[in-house]
């Protein structure tokens, strides 16, 4: 049994979404046949249920690097192949609204962290660019078009701090190309790579960093979240 997540083998589905907030793991699993609670042990909650017919882990990775490392590391032990990371994201262009969505095909993050204890001293000195699975993304990307969801292609910057991204800062982050923040992605594209999985992300716009605009709640993106997750599910178990 791994450390945090009290499951069993057989517990976790080889597709599983994860997400940082419980409460939205509570509200996605409604979407499944049959969710049943398989940890709530450190408050990772996952469910495991039917969609399309096909079983499904629904589990919380909390906040930032070092905690999503974790839940992913021990969902590839108890059989996890195929991980897509749904949560929200701050807009870094300006024409970001509250809601739209982001597919990240590309992370920056800050050298010294996470990402680099996992790279190691052979690679210390070298930037290593964080993808997501194509195939997955490309999955996700259809299952939107074929709901007629909108959403915008960037690269995300994966910060370790939620409070500290100043102005100065994020304007040079969108001029070199990073449509959203958020927190954990490059460490999901990167345990992708190292554990042999296929991930993506999905991201809902919870405010516009450039613009300062109001961030919303859970319970203000819950219907926007829950459509972004049903796309997730489709594409999970196309």
């Amino acid at each position: 049994m791994p450390a945090h997540i009290h499951a069993k083998e057989g517990d976790v589905a080889s597709r599983v979404v994860i997400c940082g907030d419980p409460a939205r793991v509570e509200a996605l699993s409604k979407l499944l046949e049959r969710p049943k609670v398989v940890n709530t042990n450190r408050g990772f909650i996952a469910y495991t249920g039917k969609f399309n017919g096909r079983d499904v882990t629904i589990a919380a990775h909390g906040i930032g690097q070092p905690s999503v490392a974790i839940v992913i590391e021990e969902l590839a032990q108890l059989g996890a192949k195929e991980i897509v990371r749904l949560g929200t994201c701050g807009g870094l262009e300006a024409g970001m609204r509250v809601g739209d969505l982001a597919v990240p095909v590309g992370a920056t993050y800050t050298y010294g962290g996470t990402v680099t204890q996992y790279i190691g001293s052979a690679l210390r000195d070298k930037a290593m660019a964080q993808t997501p699975d194509y195939g997955l993304t490309g999955r996700i990307a259809r299952a939107l078009e074929s709901m007629r969801m909108k959403f915008v292609v960037t690269n995300a910057y994966s910060s370790d701090s939620f409070y500290s991204l100043d102005d100065g800062i994020a304007k040079e982050l969108a001029a070199y190309g990073n449509g959203v923040v958020e927190m954990e992605v490059a460490t999901v594209f990167m345990l992708g790579k190292r554990k042999g999985l296929k991930a993506a992300c999905l991201l809902v716009v919870s405010d516009n960093v450039i613009k300062h605009t109001k961030l919303f709640s859970h319970s203000e993106l819950e219907g926007k979240v829950m459509l972004a997750g049903k796309a997730v599910l489709e594409a999970l178990t196309a």
